[in-house]
């Protein structure tokens, strides 16, 4: 008779943890919309490279014909495509700044900088049309948008406690409209014509 052989004891399980939960993927125009092309991954300053990507959107914008005359003092035409361009992005922009902050888990995430776009073109929608053939119309926005992101006076720095992409998007649409309105009023009183 053979002896019988000992089992070996039985090793208690390991305590099962739970999974880390999975991030949401963001689909691909959610990327590259709300990353403004892949500018929102610049390695240094991404809301100033993605400022700098809008700029030849609102040269194009500018080239297009005006569509209302003599609205501007002096009988100078207005063009509207950049406000009209900035209506249309505002509601993707949201969509899209959700979707990629869901997918990084982060509020606000660097990359994510087509609100600069937004406030970039708010920032220029008030000009007269013979401002967007001109470099000084494109740097003033530029270091003007810059200026109110950054520094987000009053209500603008407030609405970025708005949930998900509002947050994102809202304080760079008003800090484009202050943009513009104070870019239009220097424009109006002679920085065209220095």
């Amino acid at each position: 008779m053979r002896p019988v052989k000992k089992s070996r004891p039985v090793r208690a399980a390991k305590a099962v943890t739970a999974a880390k939960p999975v991030l949401p993927k963001a689909p691909a125009w959610a990327w590259v919309l709300g990353t403004w092309f892949g500018s929102g991954w610049s390695p240094f300053a991404p809301g100033t490279a993605g400022t700098a990507a809008s700029l030849p959107l609102a040269w194009a914008l500018g080239a297009l014909p005006p569509a209302w005359g003599r609205l501007w003092p002096g009988g100078a035409a207005w063009s509207p495509w950049c406000l009209l361009a900035s209506a249309a992005l505002f509601y993707p922009a949201v969509l899209a700044a959700s979707r990629v902050e869901a997918a990084l888990g982060v509020h606000d995430p660097g990359p994510v900088v087509v609100d600069e776009t937004l406030g970039t073109l708010l920032t220029m929608a008030f000009l007269p049309a013979s401002a967007f053939g001109d470099w000084r119309a494109y740097a003033a926005a530029f270091f003007l948008f810059r200026l109110l992101d950054v520094w987000k006076p009053g209500i603008i720095g407030r609405s970025q406690a708005l949930p998900q992409g509002w947050g994102i998007v809202v304080d760079d649409a008003l800090a484009g409209l202050l943009g513009g309105v104070i870019l239009a009023l220097a424009w109006g009183l002679g920085l065209g014509r220095l």
